[in-house]
């Protein structure tokens, strides 16, 4: 278990903690507020910022899955010790921290006023605004502090971190190489005109890039819960070099594409396409060294947060990977595919911050069978979730959209529908819980029990 961080590191590595948790409860309001500006009662009475609702998705993406995910994964390469047990240098981490948050709040202006024009392309999305880009540059400079400050602490051969040293380098390398990807399409797009297109080929390459470090955090983060809540790590360390060794050489290729290939013709394109299918392979290794170490889970406590988070994350991420060779990119098929694999995610982290997070801060999670019923929730809602929106893109529901192209005359249209939609009521309700949950924890908010 994690040793509660002292001193100034503390502060750090709370402002990070808090990013993280913020960026879930505005990514929730970010999609609930635009889709009641929609509302007959409201959409004339309240005059509403220019393209509200497309911004909304916009904002909404962008903070659940990309400041979301690197907050959280500044906090774990923040909290990487040097050999002596020390944190990084004190006021680079600082302006780093800055960074990451001046430029989140960047991200949410244009939003908010009647500035730039919103663009629905794969992976970031964005709002053609230069503010908006300064808040992803700013962002992505932030969370590179304390990565590249990790990566040198483990390049000195940190005892403390040995355990997850080649986890840790991979992800801190994976990273470095999609911003890398999104300079190079920057620079090849020069002189090109800002606009759907053009959003789209910028974030091609490196959006597919940082899959691979999501896959790669989530190796971190199954091996820390398995650590912690059954005693031992997840699989041997011959798995987990080998699959995170997989993904690194993967980013490799990908940023092999733009000298290959210029940024947004047909084989850049379908080559970073077909590279998906690589993630495949580390998930497959880690599958066969969780099920050769699975005497560990004998005796295993379901009470522990950590233990429950680490068997819930697993089986959804299988879930949701394995409805990956289904997908054929046109219906609900495919969001039931990756919306699988970000639960997935989302519950390891969930479960870092209870286990890990929490402790490193001084922290003590409350309510622990509220903690409990909260990640169960979040498991079955995203399970109902994404089931729904397979069985309804079988049947031929359109991307992008809550139905279109999906005839309501039969009874397992209508099932598969209800499911969906319980399935994300149950999933959004518990990641209310778990923000509510994090911040009194943050904030030592006191709660009357009972």
């Amino acid at each position: 278990m994690m040793k509660p961080v002292i001193g100034p590191a503390r502060a750090i590595l709370w402002g990070w903690a808090l990013l993280a948790i913020l960026s879930l409860a505005f990514a929730g309001l970010a999609l609930i507020v635009p889709v009641a500006s929609k509302m007959p009662f409201l959409q004339d009475a309240i005059v509403w910022p220019e393209q509200f609702f497309q911004k909304g998705l916009v904002v909404h993406v962008v903070l659940s899955f990309v400041v979301w995910y690197l907050a959280t994964f500044g906090f774990m390469a923040q909290l990487t010790p040097d050999s002596s047990g020390a944190s990084q240098n004190l006021p680079l981490d600082a302006i780093g921290l800055g960074l990451a948050w001046i430029g989140t709040v960047l991200i949410l202006v244009p939003s908010l006023t009647q500035r730039g024009e919103p663009t629905l392309n794969n992976y970031i999305p964005a709002i053609i605004d230069p503010l908006f880009y300064t808040g992803l540059g700013s962002l992505a400079g932030g969370v590179a502090v304390p990565v590249t400050g990790m990566l040198a602490k483990l390049f000195r051969k940190a005892g403390a971190a040995a355990d997850d040293a080649m986890v840790l380098v991979s992800s801190g390398l994976i990273y470095i190489a999609a911003l890398a990807a999104f300079v190079l399409a920057y620079i090849q797009l020069d002189g090109a005109a800002v606009d759907f297109a053009y959003n789209e080929i910028l974030f091609w390459g490196g959006g597919h890039i940082l899959q691979f470090l999501n896959v790669a955090l989530l190796i971190l983060a199954l091996n820390l819960l398995s650590r912690s809540g059954l005693g031992d790590v997840l699989a041997a360390p011959a798995y987990l070099n080998s699959a995170v060794a997989v993904l690194f050489l993967g980013a490799v290729a990908g940023l092999a594409f733009f000298g290959a290939f210029p940024a947004g013709s047909d084989l850049h394109t379908i080559s970073f396409t077909n590279l998906q299918y690589l993630m495949a392979v580390p998930a497959l290794i880690i599958a066969a060294g969780a099920y050769a170490s699975r005497r560990q889970w004998a005796g295993a406590d379901f009470s522990r947060p950590d233990t429950l988070a680490l068997a819930l994350a697993m089986a959804v991420f299988t879930f949701g990977g394995a409805l990956g060779f289904f997908v054929d990119g046109t219906d609900t098929r495919t969001p039931a595919h990756y919306h699988g694999v970000i639960g997935g995610i989302n519950l390891a982290f969930y479960g870092l911050f209870y286990g890990w997070f929490l402790p490193a801060l001084g922290r003590e999670f409350r309510y622990p069978r509220l903690v409990r019923w909260q990640l169960i929730l979040y498991g079955l809602g995203q399970t109902l979730f994404i089931g729904g929106l397979f069985v309804a893109g079988t049947m031929g529901a359109a991307r992008k959209s809550m139905g279109a192209g999906l005839e309501m005359d039969n009874l397992v249209a209508v099932i598969a529908i209800g499911l969906r939609d319980f399935g994300l009521a149950m999933a959004i309700i518990s990641t209310a819980v778990f923000v509510v949950l994090m911040l009194i924890a943050l904030f030592k908010i006191p709660v009357p029990e009972g």
